[in-house]
Order: structure tokens, then C-alpha cells, then sequence
């Protein structure tokens, strides 16, 4: 799996002792004023060096960010992104990443975190060109940044400050993948100074796809002219990303059930959750019903982002009280998600009295007769303009009064946010019984009828036909003022900020009809096949606009030189941008109804108080954050998936959730220790449930020892046990299984035989264990014997992958 490459590849420079955090005296520069250490400013925030993550063993960019407390990471959807990523006991009602921005030098990915088949981590892929990854919890990314009260983590690119660069290769070896990287930046001159870097992948990855199924590339590229008299500089960025990866969106295995509780998971004979995936030779082509209504082949390509970017950054000091700094950015972001879903059920039930026949592959024409079969949807969706162009423009003015030092920082926010997608989603069967490539299945009556053709059961018919074809076109304008005032007065720092957000929402929606059926012919005869297709008839009307206010308050004490303590309370908005359409959310007219204008803007508050210290214990150096939160957020948003399953699509529930987040790292000689964990507790208060995916502890252990010659660590990585937040196999909705906790070790080992050169190893899941991280549920059409089968994505198994690099 291409992510999983990068680790050994772009191994971390030797430096004896590295540490997960770059300490306190780092400039925080994300969602906050940009001139106080860590150690000084009154927010929870983490900086994770580009080090301490390449050591150990990221695959996926949600994995990336598993060093930061906090957050809750159900991130096992691969490394083409789709990660539910939550923070401090917020939901992830509908998927993505609502409450949290992810960020590239300062500037939003995208918009909004949890776009429909466009999540804000499809667009971004960790390598040798990001200096390290700044993440601020709560507090100021209210304020600082527009729809992320919940975080906001920035990706930090390397600007060729420091001379020099790698260039390295990585092979799997229990799997088939091959990545090359570099970076080199260098100064051209006493102003001028440049970074470049990249990498270019190709391989099936560790679930031994039938196909290529992992390729691509990426280059980035800055280039900074320092003014002559020191007082700033402008910059020049580019990027290119286009990277296919899979995306394992489900990995079945059975589950021992006792009452409401999971005991333990199993491998379903001939299947083994750790290497499944749902496409292989047999259907990475497939044919959709395009929007124009004819029959087209496309290709199964996971997801495939194609990004373009072009940036610019000025900053300048006038003087000692006056600072400008603007970032601009232009991206045309397009590509594809296609992917085949696991739904298990039992192939007798399935068939209803008739059959299933393999249609296509060796054994085409015979009756299949495994014990499950799959029976899901088989998706195409066409991100056509994912496009964006976001400018920040910050003025700073420092001064003096009454023996207080206060800094202004006031400015402009503005983005421009395309949406438009066309969406084909089949029903399918294909067969489930642990074959690397899976084959499409024919459903024949009992009077010997073909019912399907090449195992699809219909054209864009998935969810009830509600959502299968599906075209759109949008486009989403935010503008937001915002002012921070800071004031220290000796060892008191108190600060406020305030944004007012203004969204704008133009566009159309077009409208999913039923269709005159489609005969198909295919190896074993024809089929009539129903359809749903998205007609020329404009089915909503976007024209409207919402403002809203959000604001931060906080105040931190310097107990001394190496201890300070803070306070902080805040509330912060977050628009419903595209998870509105086709809720009946909109009048004719294009203005919010009223059900809409409840759904439209969804509020967290949250409640702060830390305390940081760094210090020594002997011979030892470390640094130690804890932060204890309380949050609070009415979620309102709309499930279109709901109804098919005979749900209310319409979700409004008051959360409340309290916990403590901890991060430390220690430094002994040649040793290294970075522990981070956090404790939640998370309250549906309208529904008086506990919310499901929401462990009570996750923390995370990660030692490692470098000599310089040689390097060697692990991680262990865990989670407490939790609800599902699926139904239990009775259908009762009110009722939860609880999944087991799980602990997973990753390990790396280095060896620098001469100057510049190193050889790496790196193992994923050291122990091979079966398990899952993130939501899931048992299928109840499988039960059988107190056993069933659990639908979720797993965790990889044992991965192993080796590198050479040349550091010059």
C-alpha cells in the first residue's frame, strides 16, 4: 500500500534521540496570532515532526495524525483517504471530517471536511516535503479558521531554510509495491530559496489486489525571495497530485457474540479480513448508466484524486507595530471514487429459492455455492470540479499602553468552493468467499430465469433508488472578517477573537427518475434490468445566504520559565454545505426552508484548561501537555441513506462530552519516549444513549533508540472498547454490541553503514492481529450459532516493507 511506503523511504534524519514534538518553544503558526511559542500561547496544540511520523509507520494520512490526542481516527478506509475523523467526543454522524480543517501551509484542503465523495484528506498525501504537522484542538480554530471549531491541522512545508535533501526507494516485501522518493532544498543566494519534492508509486498493495490498483505521483514545488532588508518575503508554491490508491470501505470477519457483547473476531472460513478487498480482475472494468443515459465502461480506480495548485505568500514588516501577511491559493482539484462495497448475507437467503451462477471468470456458467455471498453496491462517482480559491489576509499591529504589550490581529478570509459531482451507483452480487479477485454472480429464478446480468441487479438503483444517479452543481462562497486582540501584562496573557462567517450557497440539483429497464446480454444469456438515472429537470434551486458569529476567549499565566497554565471558552459554527441536497432543505425560490435553515449551521462550544511544562528528571529532557475539555454541539444534518433503511433521514441530537488529553515526549541520550493519550466521555443527551465509535481511551507508546549507526523503535496503539453504534442483530435500533478494544505495534529498525546512506525496515501490525478500529456492525442476516458476520474495515495485517535511502 502506497502509503505505508513512505515511512523507510523518506526515513527520518539520524539525530540521536528524535522526538515525536518539536517542544515548546515552537512558533505556532496555525489558527492562532503566528508569534508565540507553544509553551506561551493558551490553546491546546500539538507538532508532530516529519521525523517522528516517517519512523513510525503511517499508512493513510488519518494514521499520520495518530499522534495527536484528541482526535478519534476511524481511519482504516486505506491510503486514498475516506477517514471518519472526529475530535473531543464530537459525532461523525454521516462520515468525513465535519468539525476538523485540514490544512496546506495555512490554507483550507477543502472547504468543508466531510464533502460528499470528496473528504478533505482525498486531496492530501504526507511526504518529504511537509517540515511537520501542527494540529490546534478547540480554542482558537473557531476563530482562526472558518468551519473547524472542533481542530485544525496544517501540513507545514519545508522551504529550503535548511540545505539539502534524499533520495530513496522502497519495496514491499510480503506485498507488490514500489515507490521512489526525493526533496532537495537549498538557498540560490543570500534571498532566494527553493524546496522541491515528490514522490512516484505503483504496486496492488498488501491486499494483493488483481490489478494495479495503487499508482501515481506527486511533486511540490516553492521557491522564496527574502526581501533585502530582512523584513519578510514572498513565496511562489505549486503542487501536482495524482495518485490512485484503493479504498477498503469494508473487511468481514465473524464475530462470537455473547448478549450485546463481541468476545472476539475469527476469519470466515476462506476469507481472511486482514488481506480482503472487494475488487479485483473480474471487476476492475464494469458498466455504469452515465448521465446522458448511455451504457459506458469506466474503470474500478479506488480513489483517485487529480489536483492542481498554485500558491502565493507575501509577509512584510513595515515596522516594529505594523506586520501584513496574505496567502493566496488557486486549486483545481477533480477525479473519480469507484469502488465496489461489501454487504454480506447468507447466499441461501439470498437466493430466495432460485440460484447464483458465476458469470464470468474459469468457472463461468457454474453454480456458485459458497456460504455468503456479497450483495452492495458497485459506485462510480465522477468529482468533476472539487475546485477552489482561497485567499487570508492578516494585518498585525503591536503597541504598548499602560505597561501592557497588546497585539492586533485583524483580517479577511475569503474561499470559493466548487462542488459538482455526478454520482452512478449499482446494485451488485458478486461472490465472497475469498478469492483475491471476486467474481460477478448471475441470479436465476427457480424456474430458471436470469434476473441480473454480469452480477448488477440495476442501473444507478442502490439506497432505493433515491441517491443511485445523482448530478449536481455547486458552488459555496465563505467571506469572514475576524479580530483577535491580545494583551500580556507581565505573566498574565488574555486574549479574545471573534469571526463572523457569511456563506453564500449558488447552484443546481438535478433529479434522480425511474427509468425504462435496459436488457443487458452477457456470458450466460440477458437480463432485464430496471434503472434510475438523473434526468435534465432541475430538482433544486441553491440561492441563498448564512451568516453566523463565533468567538473565543482565553487566558494564560507563565508560572515560570518552563511552566504555564490556561483557560479558555469558546464557541465556533460549522456549515452544512452539500449534505443538505435532496432533503427537501430548500423553497422554490432557492432560499432555506425551514427545515432547512435548522440544518444549515451547527455550533460547538467548548470549555479548556491546561497546563504545560517542560523540564528535566536527571539526565533527562521532557515536555508535558494536559489539557481537560468539556464540549457541547446540537448536530443537525441529513442522512440520505436513511430512508432505504427505513430511518429518518433528518439527525438532531444534542452531544455532550467532557475529557483530558495528554502528551509528553522524553529524551535520554540515545532514547526516545513520546507517549500521547486521551480519556472521553461522550453523552447523546436527546436520545440519553451513549454514541457509538467512541472508545473511552486511546492512547499511544512509542520508544524508540538511535545511535546514529543504528536506529530502532515501535509503536503500540490502542483503544478501550466501545459501542458500534450499529443495531444489534435483533434490528432493535436501540440496542449496541460492544467491540473489544484493540492494541496494534507497528516497528521500524535503520542502519547507516556510511555517510548519507541508510537501510530501513519497517513492519505494520508487528503481530499480524485481527481487528478493527472504527464503527462496524453485525450483518443480521448472518447470524447463526451465537456468531455473525461483522462488516467494518479491519486493520491490515502484517505488512513488511524495506528501503534504501541517500541523505546528501
Amino acid at each position: 500500500m502506497a502509503s505505508m511506503m513512505v515511512v523507510p523511504a523518506l526515513a527520518a534524519e539520524a539525530q540521536a534521540g528524535a522526538s515525536a514534538d518539536d517542544g515548546l518553544d515552537t512558533i505556532v503558526v496555525t489558527a492562532a496570532a503566528g508569534d508565540k511559542t507553544k509553551l506561551k500561547s493558551s490553546i491546546s496544540v500539538t507538532s508532530v515532526s516529519n521525523q517522528a511520523i516517517m519512523d513510525f509507520t503511517p499508512r493513510s494520512e488519518a494514521e499520520v495524525l495518530r499522534s495527536i490526542p484528541g482526535l478519534n481516527l476511524q481511519d482504516t478506509a486505506g491510503p486514498g483517504g475516506n477517514a471518519n475523523i472526529g475530535v473531543r467526543g464530537l459525532p461523525v454522524s454521516t462520515g468525513g471530517s465535519e468539525y476538523v480543517a485540514l490544512q496546506e501551509d495555512g490554507l483550507p484542503v477543502t472547504l468543508f471536511g466531510d464533502i460528499q465523495f470528496g473528504n478533505n484528506d482525498y486531496w492530501l498525501r504526507f511526504d518529504n516535503n511537509v517540515d511537520r504537522v501542527e494540529a490546534v484542538r478547540g480554542g482558537s480554530s473557531s476563530t482562526f479558521a472558518s468551519q473547524a471549531p472542533g481542530a485544525v491541522i496544517n501540513y507545514v512545508s519545508k522551504t529550503g531554510d535548511k540545505e539539502g535533501g534524499s533520495v530513496g526507494v522502497t519495496t514491499g516485501v510480503n506485498y507488490r509495491e514500489q515507490r521512489v522518493d526525493f526533496n532537495f532544498g537549498t538557498r540560490i543566494n543570500d534571498t532566494l530559496r527553493f524546496h522541491i519534492g515528490g514522490f512516484v508509486k505503483d504496486g496492488n498493495g498488501p491486499t494483493h489486489i488483481g490489478y494495479t490498483a495503487s499508482k501515481g505521483y506527486q511533486i511540490k514545488a516553492n521557491i522564496t525571495k527574502d526581501f533585502d532588508d530582512g523584513k519578510g518575503y514572498i513565496r511562489f508554491s505549486v503542487k501536482r497530485l495524482d495518485a490512485q490508491d484503493p479504498t477498503f470501505t469494508s473487511m468481514p470477519s465473524l464475530a462470537q457474540l455473547s448478549g450485546t457483547k463481541i468476545t472476539g473476531f475469527k476469519n470466515i472460513p476462506g476469507i481472511d479480513a486482514r488481506k480482503y478487498a472487494s475488487t479485483g480482475a473480474y471487476n476492475h472494468h464494469f458498466t455504469i448508466l452515465n448521465a446522458e443515459g448511455n451504457l459506458e465502461q469506466v474503470e474500478m480506480q479506488g480513489i483517485h484524486p487529480v489536483s492542481t495548485a498554485f500558491g502565493n505568500e507575501f509577509h512584510y514588516e513595515f515596522n516594529d507595530n505594523l506586520t501584513v501577511h496574505n496567502a493566496f491559493r488557486w486549486t483545481d482539484m477533480r477525479g473519480t471514487f469507484s469502488n465496489m462495497w461489501t454487504g454480506e448475507a447468507l447466499t441461501a437467503n439470498a437466493a430466495a429459492g432460485g440460484s447464483f451462477k458465476y458469470a464470468a471468470g474459469p468457472m463461468v456458467g457454474q453454480t456458485y455455492n459458497g456460504t455468503y455471498i456479497n450483495n452492495s453496491a458497485q459506485a462510480y462517482v465522477r468529482m468533476k470540479d472539487v475546485g477552489s480559491l482561497a485567499d487570508d489576509l492578516k494585518i498585525t499591529g503591536k503597541f504598548e499602553t499602560n505597561g501592557a504589550n497588546v497585539t492586533v490581529n485583524t483580517g479577511v478570509f475569503f474561499m470559493r468552493q466548487d462542488i459538482a459531482m455526478d454520482w452512478r451507483l449499482n446494485n451488485a452480487y458478486q461472490t465472497l468467499d475469498g478469492n483475491h479477485n471476486p467474481v460477478p454472480l448471475d441470479l436465476f429464478d427457480a424456474g430458471g430465469d436470469q434476473l441480473t446480468a454480469n452480477g448488477l441487479t440495476g442501473f444507478n438503483n442502490q439506497w432505493g433508488g433515491c441517491c443511485g444517479g445523482r448530478s449536481y452543481d455547486l458552488t459555496y462562497t465563505d467571506i469572514a472578517p475576524y479580530l483577535n486582540v491580545d494583551t500580556k501584562i507581565g505573566a498574565l496573557n488574555l486574549d479574545a477573537s471573534v469571526r463572523f462567517d457569511s456563506v453564500k450557497a449558488t447552484g443546481v440539483t438535478f433529479a434522480p427518475v425511474e427509468g425504462e429497464n435496459i436488457t443487458v446480454t452477457d456470458a450466460l444469456g440477458s437480463a432485464s434490468l430496471p434503472t434510475y438515472n438523473t434526468s435534465s429537470t432541475i430538482y433544486e434551486i441553491l440561492d441563498y445566504t448564512k451568516s453566523y458569529v463565533s468567538w473565543s476567549f482565553g487566558a494564560l499565566y507563565e508560572i515560570d520559565n518552563n511552566t504555564s497554565a490556561f483557560i479558555r471558552v469558546s464557541r465556533g459554527g460549522r456549515f452544512n454545505a452539500d449534505r443538505l441536497i435532496y432533503g427537501k432543505a430548500f423553497n422554490k425560490d432557492g432560499s432555506l426552508s425551514v427545515g432547512g435553515n435548522a440544518l444549515s449551521v451547527n455550533y460547538v462550544t467548548q470549555q479548556e484548561l491546561g497546563i504545560k511544562k517542560r523540564g528535566r528528571i536527571g539526565e533527562a529532557a521532557f515536555n508535558a501537555e494536559l489539557t481537560l475539555y468539556r464540549a457541547q454541539v446540537t448536530e443537525n444534518n441529513y442522512d440520505f441513506t436513511a430512508p432505504s433503511l427505513g430511518r429518518d433521514p433528518n439527525i438532531s441530537a444534542t452531544f455532550h462530552s467532557y475529557g483530558a488529553e495528554f502528551a509528553s515526549n522524553l529524551r535520554y541520550g540515545n532514547f526516545s519516549l513520546v507517549v500521547t493519550g486521551n480519556y472521553n466521555r461522550t453523552k447523546d443527551i436527546t436520545n440519553g444513549a451513549t454514541p457509538g465509535a467512541q472508545p473511552k481511551l486511546t492512547y499511544r507508546v512509542s520508544p524508540s533508540y538511535d545511535t546514529g549507526v543504528a536506529a530502532i523503535g515501535f509503536t503500540a496503539d490502542g483503544q478501550t472498547s466501545s459501542l458500534t453504534g450499529m443495531a444489534s442483530a435483533s434490528g432493535d435500533p436501540g440496542v449496541q454490541y460492544t467491540i473489544p478494544g484493540q492494541t496494534y505495534f507497528n516497528a521500524f529498525v535503520k542502519v547507516r553503514p556510511y555517510t548519507g546512506l541508510e537501510l530501513g525496515m519497517n513492519v505494520n501490525n508487528l503481530f499480524n492481529k485481527l481487528g478493527y478500529r472504527g464503527n462496524g456492525g453485525i450483518v443480521t442476516d448472518t447470524i447463526r450459532n451465537g456468531a455473525g458476520v461483522f462488516d467494518n474495515s479491519a486493520m491490515l495485517g502484517r505488512t513488511i516493507s524495506a528501503s534504501l535511502k541517500y541523505k546528501f
